[in-house]
């Protein structure tokens, strides 16, 4: 790595007016942002991001603001990540999924981006380490969303300086070097408290288990007969189990019912979708009925399966599922907009 890898954000030289609109849309890949009434006219902040191996490292200082994520941002956003956050200054109360949680200066803190929050969070100066879930194995066993180390730990002030030292010297580091810096790290957090977290049913929260679900789930999308029974048999999870796992995303019904839609979506807006008839892609997507399949596709897409055919012909790209900003696209947009201001 070198220094250029790291990306500096500073919001002084903007307008008044500028400066929380830029700041909201910086942030929105993580987190919807708002302020106070009459608080956005002299908002405040700056952000220094710096890669650390396939994690980013951020260290931020801002204005008091309001922190929120649902499940609409969590299935659009594209990040599968565990945050990892030390307060320096200030800290939030607020949600964690149905947690009530209460951060202060010292505490390190812990973010499931798979889940739901709102919190508030007064003045504030933090670093906050975007992790892969793979890399923290301890995510895929326990409720980590919103548990945190107390200050008066001696683990918390470990990690809190493991964390200021790999923002210093990150751009330095090798590829193995930053990749042994978060191995630690991980072994810290999975050797503190945070172990005795109360554990989700493992197979539900094991993202390993979610996965192989949802592969399962696309390579039979035209499988009418596809329902809970089939799945979690095919699967080797408890019907119990699999409820759990997609609770956050309406149950495993709704999550079928939207891919399939996607498919056809994806089917129907190709240039040579026109060779196939409506209901031969409603079938096709595992639909018995092209009157249900035309219904749902409506309400998930906001017009008609011939209308986006339609659109597909004249060359319009119809406005589809959003695949999210990602990881990387998160970090390129931030560097672009450094180079503008």
């Amino acid at each position: 790595m070198s220094g250029q890898d790291t990306t500096d954000f500073r919001l002084e030289r903007l307008a008044a007016e500028q400066r929380f609109a830029l700041w909201h849309d910086l942030v929105q890949p993580l987190f919807r942002v708002s302020l106070e009434e009459d608080s956005a006219a002299g908002f405040r902040a700056e952000m220094r991001a710096v890669p650390v191996s396939d994690a980013l490292l951020t260290t931020c200082t801002s204005q008091a603001q309001v922190f929120e994520r649902s499940m609409a941002d969590v299935r659009s956003s594209g990040w599968d990540h565990v945050v990892i956050q030390h307060y320096v200054d200030g800290g939030f109360t607020g949600l964690c999924g149905d947690r009530s949680v209460t951060v202060e200066a010292g505490d390190v803190n812990v973010l499931d981006l798979n889940r739901t929050l709102r919190t508030r969070a007064t003045d504030f100066a933090n670093l906050t380490l975007i992790l892969p879930r793979d890399r923290l194995p301890l995510a895929a066993s326990y409720d980590l969303h919103g548990r945190a180390i107390g200050r008066g730990s001696a683990i918390a002030a470990v990690i809190g300086s493991h964390l200021r030292s790999l923002a210093e010297h990150a751009p330095a580091l090798s590829p193995i070097e930053a990749s042994t810096a978060l191995e630690a790290l991980c072994l810290m957090l999975s050797g503190s408290d945070l172990r005795e977290a109360d554990p989700l049913v493992r197979a539900a929260a094991n993202a390993s288990v979610h996965e192989r679900v949802c592969a399962y789930i696309d390579r039979h999308l035209d499988d009418p007969s596809l329902n809970p029974g089939t799945i979690a048999a095919a699967c080797r999870v408890s019907r119990a189990s699999l409820y759990r796992l997609f609770g956050f995303e309406g149950g495993v019904m709704a999550y079928l019912a939207g891919r399939r839609l996607d498919r056809a979506f994806a089917t129907l807006s190709r240039t040579d979708g026109g060779r196939s008839s409506i209901a031969q892609v409603a079938y096709r997507t595992g639909f018995s009925s092209e009157t249900h399949f035309s219904r749902s596709f409506r309400t998930r897409f906001a017009m008609s399966p011939r209308e986006a055919r339609r659109l597909a012909r004249e060359g319009v790209h119809p406005p589809g599922p959003a695949p999210g900003l990602g990881p990387q696209d998160w970090v390129r947009t931030m560097r672009r907009l450094r180079e503008v201001l």
